[in-house]
């Protein structure tokens, strides 16, 4: 999370800005983040209509570019801060999490994973039951179990709270870079987990609303959880189209699994290293598949050029783990629309790395494409 964020300052939006100048409506087809949807909805007077397969990407997005006014009131946060320290101090066992929290930089990662495996949640709380004692403490885990069964109830102030949850256990989480898989309580990982831990996770959601309230769109968008072809056949003549598609051969559900629960609000059976919940329950991308891929990009820019709309595209200019490279994508773009300008830019993640053979954040080369009709 975050790449578009820096591409925005680095090329993107100066190219966005250069295209809206005669734009109608705007789409952000992959939206992720909602970082794209977020700059276009604050600083343009356009229509934002943005999409992704997973939830959580959808409330971010629909944070900002659902709402025309910023949200300057924070009693609401203090009377939702309240309701979830009730259900935090009601668990059976809050003075043992408790205890452990405060002794978190005492122990070791070792002696902290195992006592925080001997407190037992049910599904009363189904974050601390996935993922309490592994991606967050089980004060962390229960803090966020109890903010999402309290949100406010009006939409505007549910959506910013929700996504504000969702960032916070980004932030939270004890995994490198993205939720693939928890540290292991080692030797090596070990201080990585235990500083993790240890963060607060009410004050990082009060910071995170303090972040998020203030912002507002110029027109009310909409956002949708849908598939980037569904929302593509509304694209209409004068409407520009923001493409940032999956690169990864792994579907995203899997490294962003924890965030989408927290979004649901819901987990069911996890299992494995990385406590995954069952496939059926994350989104599939035939835009991550080697053999769709192609096909899948080939298909929406041939719609969007149906449409006769106007499109963006970054993707990295190397060769892709989904099977496309920045040439296929060109080659791809050059048999359905004009390309305007090239630009290659900013760096992208490898979605956790490995140590040994990468690490979490490469420097790499990033296309910006312009294609018109």
């Amino acid at each position: 999370m975050g790449s578009k964020r820096a591409m925005l300052g680095n090329g993107l939006g100066e190219a966005l800005g250069r295209s809206l100048s005669e734009a109608k409506r705007v789409f952000d087809l992959f939206t992720g983040s909602g970082a794209v949807a977020w700059h276009v909805a604050e600083r343009y007077k356009h229509e934002v209509l943005a999409c992704d397969l997973q939830q959580y990407s959808v409330v971010l997005a629909a944070s900002v570019i659902e709402r025309t006014s910023p949200i300057t009131d924070r009693d609401w946060v203090e009377r939702w801060m309240r309701r979830a320290r009730a259900r935090v101090s009601a668990h059976k066992d809050w003075k043992i999490i408790k205890e452990l929290q405060r002794n978190l930089k005492q122990l070791s990662a070792q002696e902290a994973a195992a006592g925080a495996h001997e407190i037992v949640f049910d599904k009363r709380y189904p974050l601390s039951q996935a993922y309490g004692g592994y991606y967050f403490s089980p004060l962390q885990s229960l803090w966020l179990d109890a903010l999402r069964a309290s949100l406010p109830t009006e939409d505007d102030l549910r959506n910013v709270a929700l996504a504000a949850l969702i960032q916070t256990a980004s932030r939270c989480a004890a995994s490198p870079g993205h939720t693939a898989q928890p540290f292991k309580p080692n030797a090596t990982a070990g201080k990585y987990l235990i500083e993790a831990w240890a963060r607060d996770v009410a004050a990082i959601v009060r910071a995170r609303i303090d972040d998020i309230a203030p912002r507002s769109a110029s027109t009310k968008g909409k956002a949708h959880c849908t598939n980037a072809l569904e929302l593509a056949e509304e694209a209409q003549a004068g409407d520009l189209v923001f493409l940032d598609p999956p690169y990864s051969g792994v579907h995203y559900s899997r490294f962003y699994h924890v965030l989408e629960s927290v979004a649901r609000g819901e987990v069911g059976e996890v299992s494995g290293s990385g406590r995954y919940p069952d496939r059926s329950e994350r989104p599939a991308s035939d835009f991550s598949m080697l053999t769709t891929s192609k096909r899948a990009f080939d298909e929406l820019l041939a719609t969007l050029a149906r449409k006769k709309a106007s499109v963006i595209i970054t993707f990295p200019a190397g060769k892709a783990s989904n099977g496309l490279s920045g040439d296929d994508v060109k080659a791809l773009a050059a048999d359905h629309f004009k390309i305007e300008e090239e630009k290659v830019s900013s760096r992208f993640s490898t979605l956790g790395g490995d140590l040994k053979h990468r690490v979490a954040r490469q420097q790499a080369d990033e296309l910006i494409l312009t294609l018109s009709n």
